[in-house]
């Protein structure tokens, strides 16, 4: 049996081991449950325990079980779903440029006076951004999220810009600008809604 003491402290010790044996960080984690980073570190600190409910979400998430996070002895785990989206979405990704490849190599073939055949491999940019945009919402990774969506709206004006010969093109990048803002504004006040939340629940 346990005091009380020593059941806080295993508790944090197996939190601290699992996340970091699935690779991620305590904001990764705190996304993943809807929480702030603030509060999973509170919890790796041992300033309080998550409720039996969000332990048990954590578990699953982990694909252990609750006594696994009371027990001593480390149970070796299976990255099969981690590593099964990982996989899939770097394959999605790899056939973007797979495909870009081919085309610069038809193009190369096809139309020997056309000097620009390198631009097959500027438009997979954009292509795979998406693709990435796609799979990381699917997987909730909103931090790969916010960097896709920002290469995909600077890599579209590029490939404009290199596409076509106009002087004032260039403006096209001006215009990137406010999106840009508008992305970071949005995932900020996605954060600031998860501590809002976080604050709440603490509360109740």
């Amino acid at each position: 049996m346990y005091k009380e003491n020593e059941f806080k402290d295993l508790v944090v010790e197996n939190l601290i081991y699992y996340r970091k044996i699935n690779n991620l960080t305590q904001l990764e984690l705190a996304e993943k449950l809807n929480y702030s980073d603030k509060t999973i570190s509170k919890w790796e600190r041992g300033e309080g325990l998550p409720s039996i409910y969000v332990l048990h979400k954590i578990a699953n998430l982990f694909g252990v079980t609750l006594n696994d996070f009371t027990n001593k002895r480390k149970v070796k785990i299976k990255h099969k779903k981690t590593r099964s989206r990982a996989l899939i979405t770097l394959i999605a990704f790899v056939l973007c440029w797979l495909v870009a490849t081919i085309v610069y190599v038809i193009l190369e073939l096809s139309l020997p006076d056309f000097n620009k055949s390198w631009l097959a491999f500027i438009y997979a940019i954009p292509v795979s951004m998406i693709v990435l945009i796609v799979f990381t919402r699917i997987w909730r990774q909103f931090i790969y999220t916010f960097t896709s969506s920002s290469i995909l709206i600077w890599s579209i004006p590029l490939a404009i810009y290199l596409s076509i010969d106009y002087d004032k093109l260039w403006l096209l990048f001006i215009s990137a600008i406010p999106l840009q803002i508008l992305i970071i504004f949005f995932f900020t006040l996605r954060k600031d809604l998860k501590k809002q939340k976080t604050i709440s629940e603490e509360m109740n």
